[in-house]
């Protein structure tokens, strides 16, 4: 406004302004000043002045907070509850017994061994402080962090470190980890802290077999390997981990339903931060993302694509973690004679089209797998030739196979007997949209299937142990170095062992056993190659498709840094990160 240019109004207007005129040049108004503003100011020039005043004020709040931010850091601090979301229930915590994902999921947060895996993937130690390996490459000697103590509170030794792997390879205890440790002489030195590792043969990946938590000789030497599973040691654990046992929960059913974990205060690395984790058990994956909907749990893993779309993404990260799997259909010759024939296991592979099934069954979120190594050189460098779609030449090798279709009959038959093949599958939405485009892709080349589904808790002891399908339609995790054997050396198809194809060749056994002991990598992938040319030909599996592991954590979590995995059970590697509470102190300078 120009003062010069207002002309007086009423007397008492008049003063007001004569009021606000400097009488000598420029200066500041007095308070007295200041409160005739509203008098004199027009409707628009007050809110033009309310608007100037907010902007300032609001301003000056913003760069107080942009210096605050600049002289001080965020730091996490320890308090609260974790609550992870877990499909299964769990019949141990024990390292050397766990099977199934609950197992392997208390088994990781309760243990810990001499190596584990990085961020990137790489083995780095752990509970081992140094190790050197001999120059014929036979000998480890592995030197444990001195001081170290159990969950509670007794000393960790090398004599619990002999204890742990030579009870691995117990066959009364039928650990599914015994094939790793079997050969190997394995001695406690003088000074309580070294042991050493004596292998016959050279074996790559022995440092990721020592990723298996330790267990305490004190708590376990007493108790008769047979009875470990049902001993009350077996879920109420002692280790090593970051968190240790507090309390479980059952239902009526004797169920675990709730398990919760507290901060191990003799751990040899910095407390967590959370003071409480616990794992909440569900039946099914519906249940568990409701509860995670619901705000009952703060993650859930093993999420589909579907899974995804149905969070809020303004609650929750998802992240999309490398995990080196397949899945595939093994067949099972013993349960069907048509599955004799290496023909008919090949017509069965060149029927599947994996784009489409991929598209039907996993809205597109997975990519195709023609072989065991779906990621690396291991991949790209042994798998030379595949059996891709070709129902033309699968008809080919129904009829090589001695089986044949009449006219106006689109079955195939080897005289009065049916191809018909049941496939196994786990009982979950998923699963059972892949199990039925498999259905509709094998009749339509002459094959009868039928679906037998089955439930998830029900798989190790009903299906997988004694080796109860026709073809089974399931994922296999092959860690990070893939060393086919313990999936496909025909001293693994009875269980614990992970040769669900029943699949037995003298030519491929030696090829796996000379590839696990050669360093030179170029060397090694030459056998895996010549190997794959023996599975492409006997066909015991059809493989499907590899799909990443989508893990959702509710935002309010921090910390979470896994971008590859061996396993699931692999993302709490760096739980006792996870923070949820912060505060901001002074930056150093």
């Amino acid at each position: 406004m120009s003062w010069l240019g207002r002309s007086f109004g009423s007397s008492q207007q008049g003063r007001a302004e004569y009021g606000l005129r400097p009488a000598f040049g420029p200066s500041l108004p007095s308070w007295r000043q200041i409160r005739l503003l509203p008098r004199i100011l027009t409707a628009h020039e007050k809110r033009a002045a309310l608007s100037l005043i907010i902007l300032v004020v609001f301003g000056g709040l913003a760069l107080s907070w942009r210096l605050y931010e600049k002289s001080t850091t965020v730091t996490p601090q320890i308090g609260g509850e974790y609550k992870e979301g877990v499909v299964g229930n769990p019949r141990t915590a024990n390292p050397l017994l766990a099977t199934s994902d609950a197992d392997l999921d208390l088994a990781f947060l309760t243990h810990r061994g001499l190596f584990s895996i990085d961020d990137q993937g790489k083995i780095t130690e752990d509970l081992a402080e140094s190790w050197e390996l001999s120059p014929d490459k036979k000998t480890y000697l592995i030197k444990l962090h001195p001081n170290l103590r159990w969950s509670d509170g007794q000393p960790l030794t090398a004599a619990d470190v002999v204890f742990t792997f030579a009870s691995a390879r117990q066959e009364k205890l039928a650990s599914p980890l015994a094939g790793s440790f079997r050969d190997i002489t394995i001695t406690a030195l003088d000074d309580g802290l070294t042991t050493s590792f004596t292998l016959k043969e050279p074996y790559v990946p022995f440092l990721y077999a020592l990723t298996v938590g330790l267990i305490p000789q004190h708590i376990w030497q007493g108790i008769p390997f047979e009875k470990w599973l049902q001993s009350e040691a077996s879920l109420k654990t002692v280790g090593a981990g970051p968190f240790r046992f507090n309390s479980l929960t059952r239902d009526g059913q004797g169920n675990i339903y709730n398990y919760i974990l507290e901060s191990n205060p003799y751990s040899y690395e910095a407390a967590p931060y959370f003071k409480k984790f616990s794992l909440r058990f569900y039946p099914d994956m519906p249940s568990a993302l409701e509860a995670l909907r619901q705000g009952m749990i703060d993650g859930l893993g093993d999420l589909s694509s579907q899974d995804k779309t149905n969070l809020n993404p303004n609650r929750f990260i998802v992240y999309d973690i490398t995990l080196p799997q397949y899945t595939a259909i093994f067949y099972n010759p013993n349960t069907n004679n048509a599955l004799k024939e290496a023909a008919i296991r090949q017509g069965l592979s060149y029927a599947i089209n994996r784009p489409d099934l991929i598209q039907q069954a996993l809205l597109g979120q997975a990519q195709p797998a023609t072989s065991p190594f779906t990621f690396g050189e291991f991949k790209t460098k042994t798998n030379t030739q595949t059996i891709t779609y070709d129902p033309t030449k699968t008809i080919q090798l129904f009829e090589l196979a001695g089986y044949s279709r009449t006219e106006g009959d689109s079955i195939f038959k080897k005289g009065d007997q049916l191809l018909e093949i049941t496939l196994t599958v786990v009982d979950n939405e998923v699963q059972l949209r892949v199990a039925n485009v498999i259905k509709q892709q094998w009749e339509a080349v002459g094959v009868v299937v039928k679906i037998q589904p089955v439930a998830n808790y029900l798989l190790q002891s009903e299906v997988l142990t004694p080796r109860n399908y026709q073809a089974l339609l399931a994922s296999e995790v092959v860690g990070l170095d893939p060393d086919p054997y313990p999936f496909w050396h025909s001293s693994q198809v009875a269980a614990p062992g992970l040769n669900l194809a029943q699949f037995q060749n003298r030519e491929a056994d030696q090829l796996l056993v000379e590839a696990r002991q050669m360093f030179d990598e170029s060397a090694r992938l030459e056998k895996y190659a010549n190997w794959q040319n023996i599975l492409r030909q006997e066909s015991p599996a059809t493989f499907l498709y590899s799909i990443n592991y989508s893990y959702a954590q509710n935002y309010s979590v921090k910390g979470f840094s896994r971008s590859i995995m061996g396993q699931p059970a692999e993302r709490f590697w760096s739980a006792d990160g996870w923070y949820r509470r912060t505060t901001r102190s002074r930056a150093s300078k």
